[in-house]
């Protein structure tokens, strides 16, 4: 410090006599250059040169021409510089150098009274401040304890290295690696390559990431596999809470278990309560029921209870024979599981609109049981099928078995079939409308109370005979490929057949008539557009 003074009065001499009009000669101008270069050059010197190692021993040894300005220390030795106290069994001490090369079973280091250091071997550089320690080196702090065979320790910044394989235990989380980084200012470790983190929850798979050892926080760093006996969890980055058992995981989520797996950009997951929020790009795929539910935000319960996604929100079922599959696009998407995770009720929820080869629809709201396979629309709902379109205040849609199915128009029931054009159609109209479908073919048509029909009737060349309105109180279609092969009414109708150019076009269509087709999705884009009015036009 006295000479980094001297130099500093130096420089205001050497700046004032440079300046003055009294300096006579260039060379004298040079000579005070030199001196002020000097003068910094020994203040730069001593400030590199450590504190010299002070030290105690039972015994010490000099022999300048075995080993020239080196001291052997033997029995209890202690050697100190400032913060930094030292034990071992024998030592060398070089004193040019300022370095004790120490020996013990173990030797042991204490750094501000909070880090220790056990090995069997240890370097301590008085003027760099770092102590080496090899072979069977523990490292403790009031946070950790760090085992490795080798250790670089720095007293001055408080960080430790190794690169030849270590473990450190923090609480109840267990981490090993390759190459490992403790900062214990900062309570802050990296650890790299072949990184395995164990605790009672998870076990860590990843080659590298960040851990406080004060939080019990993991900070993933590049793609990692959490795994669990419930779970399997994969992500890129963010960070897990181990002490309170929660996780933000960012950039291409995983989350799977025995019958689902869930990936979005970005989720935060409470393993506590075994749920989760995910955003962005969320897909679930559950593989046991085999559909999938996508969207941008979505909350998940892995122990049962509600799940639910919206933002985008669609839901594909896929069909057993894998053939079909149905896609159903709503505002909000909420399927209830139980404690086994099976699905047990699905919601839909405004704008509802359905995508299949064989069917289509669209209704304000829905529900659907996976236990007793009926899936209900409300509020506006119609349903088509080939060149049918049928609708009612509530249809009800019921999976009888692997080949059969049922629908029901509840109130104010339609069914229309375009005939020609979007001009002529047939339609039948009741208060209740049952159909019963058999390998993907409507055979049977019950219409309960208040019946009206039109029927356009063709000859086998498809010419147009002409046309049958009537009315009734029940009646039963029975089809074959799509076209009636009987009527039955179990009363006497009242009704009438007309020719062609009888029927004025202003009776061709019953009362209540919507041909509705404008709202029909004919490809899967078509569900996210154009949603039906939640009240009829």
């Amino acid at each position: 410090m006295f000479i980094f003074a001297a130099s500093c009065s130096h420089l205001e001499l050497f700046y004032k006599l440079l300046h003055s009009e009294n300096c006579a000669t260039f060379v004298m101008k040079k000579l005070l250059l030199f001196f002020f270069a000097f003068c910094n050059i020994i203040s730069i010197f001593a400030q590199q040169q450590g504190k010299k190692i002070a030290y105690s021993a039972n015994m010490q040894y000099y022999d300048e021409n075995y080993l020239p300005g080196v001291d052997r220390l033997i029995g209890n030795v202690i050697f100190t510089q400032e913060n930094t106290i030292g034990y071992a069994d024998s030592a060398y001490f070089y004193s040019d150098e300022n370095r004790m090369l120490a020996f013990g079973k173990p030797v042991r280091f204490y750094v501000n009274d909070t880090i220790t250091i056990h090995g069997n071997r240890a370097m301590y550089d008085g003027n760099s401040k770092i102590a080496t320690v090899s072979r069977n080196v523990v490292m403790n702090d009031k946070n950790s304890t760090l085992y490795t065979d080798s250790l670089i320790y720095s007293t001055n910044t408080r960080i430790g290295y190794y690169v030849t394989g270590g473990k450190m235990i923090s609480n109840e989380d267990t981490v090993t690696s390759k190459i490992g980084r403790y900062n214990t200012n900062t309570n802050m470790a990296n650890f790299k390559i072949d990184v395995v983190m164990k605790n009672p929850t998870y076990t860590m798979l990843c080659d590298s990431f960040n851990y406080n050892t004060n939080t019990e926080v993991v900070y993933f760093l590049c793609r990692t596999h959490l795994i669990s006996d419930e779970n399997n969890i994969f992500t890129n980055s963010g960070w897990y809470d181990t002490r309170n058992n929660y996780s933000l995981l960012i950039d291409s989520v995983k989350l799977i278990n025995k019958n689902q797996e869930l990936t979005a950009d970005t989720g935060y997951y409470d393993k506590n309560i075994s749920f989760g929020i995910m955003k962005k790009n969320i897909t679930l795929i559950d593989t046991s029921r085999n559909f999938i539910v996508k969207g941008h935000y979505g909350e998940y319960s892995e122990n049962g209870g509600w799940s639910w996604v919206t933002d985008s929100a669609l839901l594909i079922v896929i069909n057993e024979e894998k053939t079909d599959s149905l896609y159903l696009h709503a505002d909000t998407l909420r399927i209830f599981f139980d404690s086994l995770q099976n699905p047990q009720l699905a919601l839909a929820f405004f704008h509802v609109k359905f995508f299949s080869i064989d069917y289509q629809g669209v209704c304000d709201s829905l529900s659907y049981d996976f236990v007793d396979s009926v899936g209900m629309m409300y509020h506006n709902p119609v349903l088509w099928n080939k060149n049918n379109q049928l609708f009612g205040d509530t249809i009800r849609y019921t999976i009888l078995d692997s080949i059969s199915s049922q629908f029901e128009l509840l109130r104010n029931a339609f069914m229309i079939e375009e005939v020609y054009d979007e001009v002529e159609f047939n339609q039948t109209k009741g208060k209740n409308i049952v159909g019963y479908i058999v390998d993907k073919e409507l055979v049977q048509v019950d219409v309960i109370n208040n019946v009206e029909l039109i029927y356009y009737v063709m000859d086998d060349d498809t010419l147009l005979i002409g046309i049958n309105r009537m009315e009734t109180n029940e009646m039963k279609i029975f089809l074959k490929e799509n076209q009636i092969e009987e009527l039955r009414f179990y009363d006497y109708p009242d009704g009438k057949f007309w020719a062609d150019t009888e029927l004025p076009m202003n009776d061709r269509l019953l009362k209540d008539f919507r041909w509705l087709v404008q709202y029909r999705p004919k490809r899967i884009e078509d569900i996210y557009v154009n949603p039906i009015p939640r009240k009829k036009e």
